[in-house]
């Protein structure tokens, strides 16, 4: 059996919003930019909006089947022929977004910091640390992102406040000048990011308070959505739409803004280090939910066995899935929105329509 491991609403609250902040900053809102242009912070506003609600219907379930996460209440539903199948697709999708990630962070470093390290090797160092990570625990997992996750937050607001003098708020003008597709569209595709947050249905079971749930959903995808929503808009707003939408990390590009008289200049580099590690932190999560999710699916007694195997998958993954940064780019784009809407929406709200026919409890 699974040793039970416990996590406080307020560790809950901060894992999101590292996870909801960090997959979304490092590289979407430029590309959220170049889709839906000046309106781009209406669509994350709808956003926010539509994932409130797909997060009651994750609360819901997991009062509705207390202790289990949603591999375990596919199987409850479903059966557990059509169950495995099913609930195997939850953390088969974390281990692709981890994948996706940290390809994405080791991207963000070579044409950053590191221009003439192999890409390889970046993304072992980092994988031996996730493996580490995940081989201690969630309650360890928890209270690391209990720290560093109002560190990542005081970061942005300081951002924010140091680039405030440069925004030019007529560059948000006129709004829907290309009609409510642009903004609308762009809404389905950052909640495809956005709602990476399902990993939620993995925590509620495991916090020690479950009707919190939502609570924990709401404050952290508020705060990660208003955070998203505050550097897409300086963004637009210091830079214009078009400049920002072909930047490759436009909160970097910000945070080079940023210049207090002759005493402090190059903080970008502080910010980025910041954000790197809060990346490596969500990679963390992820890979601990893909783990348990095997675990579960396959039946083991405990996910540790697990750990090494998958990590090294994912760091296969992580090297071999595209053969250029433009082939990540364009993934990211075109594709990994309609596999992020089918899993983080589509499976759940099967499931809970599955739940209510068949009086599943």
């Amino acid at each position: 059996m699974f040793r039970k491991e416990i996590i406080s609403t307020n560790q809950f609250v901060w894992m999101l919003f590292s996870i909801i902040t960090s997959f979304t900053v490092l590289q979407i809102p430029g590309l959220l930019i170049f889709h839906a242009g000046r309106d781009a912070w209406m669509s994350i506003i709808l956003a926010w909006f539509l994932d409130v609600l797909l997060a009651m219907v994750y609360a819901y379930m997991g009062i509705r089947f207390p202790g289990q996460n949603f591999v375990q209440y596919s199987i409850t539903i479903l059966g557990k022929f059509f169950g495995r199948i099913i609930g195997i697709i939850f953390p088969l999708f974390f281990l692709m977004v981890a994948s996706i990630l940290m390809r994405s962070i080791t991207m963000l470093i070579n044409n950053t910091l590191l221009p003439n390290t192999p890409t390889e090797v970046m993304l072992l160092i980092s994988y031996i640390f996730i493996a580490y990570a995940v081989k201690k625990g969630i309650e360890v997992i928890a209270r690391a992102s209990e720290i560093l996750g109002p560190i990542y937050l005081i970061s942005f607001i300081i951002l924010f406040i140091l680039i405030t003098p440069q925004i030019k708020l007529n560059r948000l003008r006129p709004i829907f000048m290309q009609g409510f597709y642009p903004p609308f569209s762009g809404s389905i595709f950052i909640l495809a990011f956005i709602g990476i947050c399902i990993i939620m249905s993995m925590y509620i079971p495991i916090c020690n308070r479950i009707e919190n749930g939502f609570i924990a959903k709401f404050i952290s995808v508020s705060i990660g959505a208003t955070i998203i929503c505050l550097l897409v808009t300086f963004s637009i707003c210091i830079f214009g739409a078009e400049q920002a939408g072909n930047m490759l990390n436009p909160g970097l590009m910000l945070a080079r803004m940023v210049k207090i008289g002759n005493l402090i200049d190059r903080v970008e580099i502080i910010w980025f280090i910041i954000a790197l590690e809060a990346g490596l932190m969500t990679s963390v999560n992820l890979i601990w939910a893909s783990c348990v999710g095997i675990s579960q699916i396959i039946g083991l007694p405990t996910y540790r066995s697990t750990v090494y195997p998958i990590t090294l998958i994912s760091f296969i993954l992580s090297i071999i899935s595209f053969d250029s940064n433009i082939e990540l780019i364009n993934f990211a784009f075109y594709v990994y929105p309609f596999i992020g809407i089918f899993v983080e929406s589509g499976l759940e709200i099967f499931l809970f329509i599955m739940a209510l026919v068949l009086k599943k409890r």
